[in-house]
């Protein structure tokens, strides 16, 4: 009971899982390595996105050096007002690398929720109760992390949908009646 026996799967299920391919997601099903990712997570960002990288390795309330980070002297906030540009241009230059993507939608996630929680952080750490978080997400994060989604959700729609949904959930459905 519970089992499939030897059923053919209605999803691809890599034999290779292909670590070199951008072009295809981070998350497949393969006989290797399960439902785990393809590939090993991407590390180092393109130097497109150095100033990023940057703040990221910064955020935390402590750093990897042991150091207190933006985040404990409740300055994220302002570093990225000052210091992170809109990289929207950079993330579709890489729309391609559907890995890349997919770190870097990792990526600005973790950089949405820190920011939008420091004063949460702030409040808390003096003691207060928790308060309202920051109710605006700045450009310079929500485009970029909107333009990562979009092309993301494009390409693994285009690459997978068949093959995962039936054609009348894919179908347009007409407003006209």
């Amino acid at each position: 009971m519970g089992s499939l026996g030897h059923a053919n799967p209605s999803f691809p299920v890599l034999d290779d899982t292909r670590p070199d391919d951008r072009s295809l997601p981070a998350f497949m099903v393969s006989t290797t390595r399960g439902f785990l990712p393809r590939m090993d997570p991407i590390e180092t960002l393109p130097p497109d996105f150095d100033v990023l990288e940057s703040i990221l390795q910064r955020m935390p309330v402590k750093t990897l050096s042991g150091e207190p980070g933006l985040l404990a002297h409740g300055k994220l906030g302002e570093t990225v007002s000052k210091e992170l540009p809109d990289l929207t241009d950079a993330v579709e230059k890489y729309k391609d690398d559907l890995p890349l993507m997919n770190a870097l939608y990792r990526d600005y996630s973790f950089l949405a929720s820190a920011y939008l929680l420091e004063p949460c952080h702030e409040r808390f750490v003096r003691g207060e109760g928790y308060g309202l978080a920051r109710d605006v997400l700045p450009a310079n994060i929500a485009r970029p992390i909107a333009k990562c989604a979009a092309l993301y959700v494009f390409l693994f729609s285009s690459l997978h949908l068949s093959t995962v949904l039936q054609p009348p959930i894919c179908a347009s459905r007409s407003t006209d009646s």
